[in-house]
């Protein structure tokens, strides 16, 4: 351990970060800054925001946990890891800070992977205790013997902030103690551990920060990247070191067409995100959007082809830096390539650019020969390099070495091309890994999973690159050891076990694997996967042709059949909104107003053509049918705010066979007309449009978010005019009671000013891009805050999403409920659980419960294929 004597934390102000604070260790600048920026917001997220102080006392707790739980145990912490399990929010960055601050290293775990193999992750570092909150504790007790929550009480007395200073530098580190293990894919099917040490951290975020100007002190920094991984955990600590604030925005939890309003709302002028986050966010918003007010976006993690950058850069505008960048966990930030102004952008692959400041790269050639220009093995060599791998020499060893000017070097497994000016190109991987999403997978672990299944005898995963974007996807190979499974099987057993990102896009049935004439894999004679059970037929007129450069653009594939199903190709709700936006944003005449309804009657390029330039518009642009097979009584369901019902299309399609599923959503939503401005009259409408479908009763409801309350209404209305409702199903909404429902933050007032006029020209104005549905969402907020109503009587089933932040006020909904109900927690999010593969329990639950069966408490998981589809549709 080091020595802090004579360190100063006062809070009156701190210096700018420089290349000298690698020499030490993180608490004590961590500390200089949050005492001096005590009352202002240093990390927030849609539900909180921490000042300095705040930052500061909630670690202090998560330090004393921490200490207490290993007092007594004689362990030196560094030999004692200890894992964090929360969101994407501002207690996780407080939870990390008071990890590392009680000696431990901190491992970072992802909310969204399987708990099976967070416990691998826990098991392999030696971990044996969690940090969680309430809505992760379930989840953190199944990896973790012990589970600590010290936001648990809310009444517990937090210590000063100064008081808390001194706290977190009681246990004082040296720079080459580890400060987080990060993990990541490993070749053999075992995960490994990266450990990083607080003088490589400190040198990362000065060359990521002031170094090369991407976030010097005073930024307001929107935050995209999960902190489980690298490209994550270093800005959450590198914003703290460097003074600048953190503005947290979860991906995975809310959609992308929110994070252009998100940055104005919240003032960012650095943007953090993969490509594949930005190829999203440009999409939603339209040829014409742009993200005005940035200074900075930093990119990385996987291939940006020159006509991504140029739309990045028509977004963000010549004021705007875009870097490309290109690292490791083992190295952290290692070049950057930076465009401004009217710099000419490269056309393909856009080169990562020059080494950071204190770092050298070479090639190195295959008899081992290192050269400053040429093609070979990325090698890295730096003094500020400090990872190893945990509890691993030997694997340390094979790629880190230490030369005798105190520099030490690694071995990447990237080929490139290096200029003679410096510049990188990077060509793939010298070994068979590969990025997804911007996250690197070792299909290996992907291969020794699915060999340890009985059902299959050898198995392969390859990335397959396409020829025309260079994105890749992986693709099973499987050879079955009996009768052959179903590829929903595979995949289902991959994402069990491996986080998503991990999962095959497409499977492969083979009878055997091909090997060349030693008796080793072919991996070049392995076959193309097929892309659809469609005939393949290509445009046959030029507004086919249009409309096909559209699903391509949205679907981001090379090239489909127009009889191709736009579902079955991977396409959901969000990219269903995406392809309506850019359909009318062509602006033929005669093709406005389309609607996702439209998409789900036709969802194929040659039946959309048509149906777009039919004159018979829809007389109810509020009815969207979901599923029309089936001759039992329909089930209506009622989209969330600011939500398509096309939303709702892969929870209809789940739901047991025999009968309708009729989709409900917001009047103007997709049609002109001005948005009903109650949740009352919302309803009223809603039940019009049920009752010309179905005169009588009995009816059968169901919501989701917003729309539980609306199916809430209805049924109240509905039994107020005689009529029967025999069933009420609200999927993750929040009671009818103002006072849990989230209010809006605002920066100041002239923001609150700003939202309310938008608000009030929701339907009236047009909008950029999806910024329409976006409105629609703002407004169904408005209106779920004003909304109050009767006990409900009726026969109930409640669905809450248990990993959601939120999930402990949607759960109490037992005072408004007085008949027969059930409350029942799903695994996932609120957005998730309505898309595989977590939609698959909500479809069951309320499967069963239109069944009338009682228990819930297992329910079956492939619903499609259950034996009740003929009674459900007699009845």
């Amino acid at each position: 351990m080091g020595d802090t004597a004579g360190t100063s934390f006062v809070g009156d102000g701190f210096t700018t970060f420089s290349e000298e604070h690698a020499q030490g260790q993180l608490l004590p600048r961590i500390v200089d800054v949050a005492l001096a920026l005590a009352e202002e917001v240093l990390v927030a997220d849609p539900g909180s925001r921490l000042t300095g102080a705040d930052l500061l006392r909630r670690a202090a707790l998560v330090r004393d946990a921490v200490v207490a739980h290993h007092a007594g145990t004689g362990r030196e912490p560094q030999s004692v890891p200890v894992a964090v399990l929360r969101g994407h929010d501002a207690g996780a960055v407080a939870a990390l800070v008071g990890v590392i601050a009680a000696g431990h290293p901190a491992v970072v775990l992802d909310p969204t992977t399987p708990a099976v193999r967070l416990r691998h992750y826990v098991e392999a570092a030696g971990a044996s205790l969690v940090v969680s909150d309430a809505a992760r504790r379930a989840t953190a007790a199944e990896v973790a013997a012990t589970v600590v929550d010290p936001d648990r009480d809310p009444q517990r007395d937090r210590p000063d902030h100064v008081e808390a200073a001194a706290a977190l530098l009681a246990t004082p580190a040296a720079p080459d103690d580890v400060a987080v293990i990060v993990y990541t894919s490993g070749s053999t099917g075992a995960p490994k551990g990266v450990a990083c040490d607080h003088r490589s951290i400190l040198h990362d975020t000065w060359v990521s920060s002031e170094g090369t100007g991407a976030y010097p002190a005073g930024s307001v920094v929107a935050h995209l990247l999960p902190m489980a991984f690298s490209a994550g955990v270093t800005p959450t600590l590198g914003g703290l070191l460097a003074g600048a604030r953190l503005e947290l925005f979860d991906p995975r939890r809310r959609p992308v067409t929110e994070l252009a309003s998100f940055l104005a709302e919240v003032g960012a002028d650095v943007l953090l995100a993969s490509p594949a986050i930005l190829r999203g966010v440009i999409a939603s918003l339209g040829p014409a959007g742009r993200l005005p007010g940035l200074k900075t976006v930093t990119m990385a993690g996987e291939t940006v082809h020159g006509a991504e950058l140029a739309a990045v850069r028509r977004a963000v505008g010549p004021e705007c830096v875009v870097r490309n960048r290109y690292g490791s966990t083992e190295t952290w930030l290692m070049t950057e390539y930076p465009i401004s102004g009217d710099d000419e952008a490269p056309e393909g692959a856009t080169p990562v650019g020059w080494a950071v400041p204190g770092a050298r790269l070479q090639v190195e050639l295959e008899d081992g020969t290192r050269l400053d220009e040429g093609t070979g093995r990325v090698v890295l060599t730096s003094r500020w390099l400090g990872g190893r791998y945990w509890n691993a020499p030997e694997k340390t060893a094979e790629v880190f070495s230490d030369n005798p000017d105190g520099s030490r070097t690694f071995r990447t497994s990237d080929v490139g091309t290096l200029g003679a000016d410096g510049c990188l190109r990077l060509l793939g991987r010298s070994d068979h890994s590969v990025k997804i999403r911007g996250l690197l997978v070792e299909p290996g672990e992907i291969d020794a999973l699915l060999f340890s299944q009985p059902d299959v005898r050898e198995a392969l995963v390859v990335g397959r690159p396409s020829p025309r974007t260079g994105r890749t996807a992986l693709v099973a190979y499987v050879v079955p050891d009996g009768p052959r499974p179903q590829a929903s099987a595979v995949r289902a057993v991959v994402r069990a076990n491996l986080p998503s990102h991990m999962v095959p896009e497409h499977v492969v049935f083979l009878d055997a694997l091909p090997r060349t004439e030693r008796g080793k894999l072919d991996r070049s004679a392995l076959p193309e996967p097929p892309r659809s059970s469609a005939p393949f037929e290509v445009p046959r007129s030029s507004w086919e042709e249009i409309v096909y450069e559209q699903f391509c653009a949205v679907l981001e594939l090379e090239d489909l059949s127009v009889h191709d199903d736009f579902f079955e190709l991977g396409g959901d709700s969000l990219a269903a909104e995406a392809l309506v936006s850019r359909i009318e944003a062509l602006g033929v005449p005669g093709v406005q107003g389309i609607g996702t309804s439209r998409l789900a009657e036709a969802p194929t390029v040659a039946s959309f053509a048509v149906a777009v330039r039919s004159t018979n518009r829809n007389t109810r642009p509020t009815l969207v049918p979901l599923r029309t097979e089936g001759r039992g009584r329909p089930l209506f369901l009622v989209a969330g705010a600011g939500s398509a019902a096309l939303a709702l299309r892969t929870l209809a399609q789940r739901l047991t066979p025999g009968f309708p599923v009729l989709g409900l959503q917001a009047n103007g939503l997709e049609n002109r007309a001005l948005p009903d401005w109650s949740v009352e009259r919302i309803a009223r409408r809603h039940v019009a449009t049920v009752r010309e479908q179905q005169p009588d009763g009995p009816y059968r409801i169901a919501g989701h978010s917003l729309g539980g309350l609306v199916a809430l209404e209805m049924a109240q209305q509905l039994r107020r005019a005689g009529q029967d409702v025999e069933l009420l199903a609200i999927v993750d909404s929040f009671p009818p009671n103002p006072a849990l429902a989230p209010v809006p933050q605002y920066e100041n007032t002239l923001a609150k000013v700003k939202e309310g006029a938008s608000l009030a020209l929701t339907g009236i104005k047009a909008h950029a891009g999806l910024g329409h549905y976006v409105r629609f969402f703002r407004q169904g907020n408005f209106l779920q805050r004003r909304y109050t109503t009767d006990v409900y009587p009726g026969r109930t089933l409640v669905v809450v999403a248990s990993e959601d932040v939120d999930a402990g006020a949607r759960r109490q909904w037992e005072p408004h409920l007085s008949g027969e109900f059930r409350v029942v927690e799903v695994p996932g999010e609120h957005m998730s659980i309505l898309r595989d593969p977590r939609v698959a329990e909500p479809a069951a639950l309320l499967s069963r419960w239109l069944l009338g069966e009682e228990n819930l408490d297992e329910v079956v998981v492939d619903v499609r294929d259950t034996a009740n589809g003929a009674e459900l549709a007699e009845r």
